[in-house]
């Protein structure tokens, strides 16, 4: 019986402050196990809670990796090959730098795996698995529930993570999503996704679920049979979300009903230009504080996510940001500066513009909080410190239950346990980042 061993990679020494504040189990190398023949015999190990162990015997090695975790991946495969156990390697760093992955890895798929597995595992068995393998477009349909049995229990405390859709119908030149899923918008059988959510609920100890959908109400009338289907099992959620969901009524309150608790919004800028020069023009920043106050009529905690370092912003965007989320009430601010993710148009822009730094070919740097390029308007010192600033300003306590207070009374604790509980990783990191900046008064950049 041959075995296979399969690994979400995760760097030990990632300092990334923007995690979420408890890890959840990924669902890629679940699903895959779905896939595999019952002749296998499988081992899964999710380094968010356990690491790899190198010494391990397997006849096949799977990593999934991405961009920030790319050389540890990396590692891990040089450990197994020099024991002459062949490795697999996937994810979104491999698909977007197949020429750099496939030199580290006896086989490589690009892009989504489920469709090419077979073909795979048909070649190893046929002792001519090599090269690069082409994953298709999946249609969801066929993707099997994942087998959330591998992984021990332990790893389901707070909550679980659950896939209806995939792809994302927007372009945004800073994304690397549709790179790897792409634009057309896939939809799950909403029975399949119910069938999921109950099986995650038997493994988890509370009732928070989270769909890791990149837009969970990208399709509308989709989103409203499943919020309906969702009803019944009285659960609790969150997501990713387009701040135009709120434009629809009729689907948050259906969100609310299901039992939506918190939706991670991409405000990005609160400069209109560098929404319109990053293809985000649908959103508009005169409208975000309406945007505001309806995710806030229903209860929903938001996740806001600002992003700096574009070409039209100067020293006193960090303070004007602040001043924003404060006064509209964004619960969870999560902060990060524009990062050059390979394969991006982004990249490619700022590649030929001579403005990437040496440090851009450093993947362990793609933790979005050390800045890759030269800004515009700023130093790149200078771009690092006001993240710093904002970070320090928004994560006191004063400032947390300020903005709590000012979003709906309907979830607010929760709201303040997962501010705490981010911003004590955050403070953790620029303490290590910064010892002495950190340390030193608290003065708003730029004048302001």
């Amino acid at each position: 019986m041959p075995k296979a061993l399969l690994i979400h990679a995760t760097d030990p020494d990632c300092n990334c402050a923007e995690q979420p504040p408890t890890p959840f189990p990924v669902l890629g190398i679940t699903t895959l196990a779905a896939l595999f023949p019952k002749q296998w015999q499988l081992e899964l190990i999710d380094e968010n809670f356990t690491p790899a162990d190198t010494s391990k015997d397997a006849d096949l090695v799977l990593i999934s990796t991405l961009t920030l975790n790319a050389p540890h991946a990396y590692e891990l495969a040089a450990a197994f090959r020099r024991r002459n156990i062949p490795v697999l390697m996937g994810g979104m760093h491999p698909s977007a730098c197949p020429d750099e992955a496939i030199k580290q890895c006896d086989a490589l798929v690009i892009g989504e795996a489920e469709n090419v597995l077979a073909r795979v595992l048909n070649d190893f068995e046929a002792g001519c698995m090599a090269g690069i393998y082409k994953g298709d477009t999946v249609d969801l349909a066929t993707v099997p529930s994942p087998r959330l049995d591998y992984l021990p229990a332990s790893h389901f405390k707070t909550l679980g993570p659950v896939q209806a859709t995939r792809g994302c119908p927007f372009d945004c030149d800073f994304c690397s999503v549709t790179t790897f899923f792409g634009h057309k918008y896939r939809l799950r059988p909403i029975e399949a996704v119910v069938a999921d959510v109950k099986a995650v609920l038997k493994r988890t100890r509370s009732n928070i679920i989270f769909f890791v959908d990149d837009n969970i109400a990208g399709n509308p009338d989709y989103a409203k049979k499943l919020f309906k289907a969702l009803i019944p099992l009285k659960i609790r959620w969150g997501s990713f979300a387009s701040i135009t969901m709120s434009n629809d009524r009729h689907l948050m309150k259906l969100a609310e009903e299901s039992g939506c608790v918190q939706l991670f919004i991409g405000f990005e800028s609160i400069q209109q230009q560098n929404l319109d020069n990053s293809h985000k023009k649908w959103v508009q920043v005169d409208r975000m504080k309406d945007h505001i106050k309806i995710f806030h009529d229903h209860g929903v905690i938001i996740e806001g996510s600002f992003v700096f370092g574009h070409d039209q912003e100067r020293k006193d965007i960090f303070a004007r940001t602040a001043d924003f989320i404060q006064e509209h009430g964004i619960q969870v601010p999560v902060f990060g500066v524009l990062t050059p993710y390979p394969a991006t148009r982004l990249r490619k822009r700022l590649a030929e513009a001579g403005r990437l730094l040496p440090a851009a070919d450093n993947w362990r740097l793609y933790d979005a909080t050390h800045v890759l390029f030269k800004p515009m308007h700023m130093s790149p010192e200078e771009l690092e410190e006001g993240l710093l600033w904002i970070k320090k300003f928004c994560g006191s306590p004063s400032s947390i239950i300020k903005r709590v207070m000012r979003g709906p009374r309907k979830n607010s604790l929760m709201a303040l346990g997962i501010n705490f509980a981010m911003f004590a990783g955050r403070m953790r990191q620029v303490n290590e980042r910064w010892p002495k900046k950190i340390n030193g008064p608290l003065v708003r950049p730029g004048g302001w």
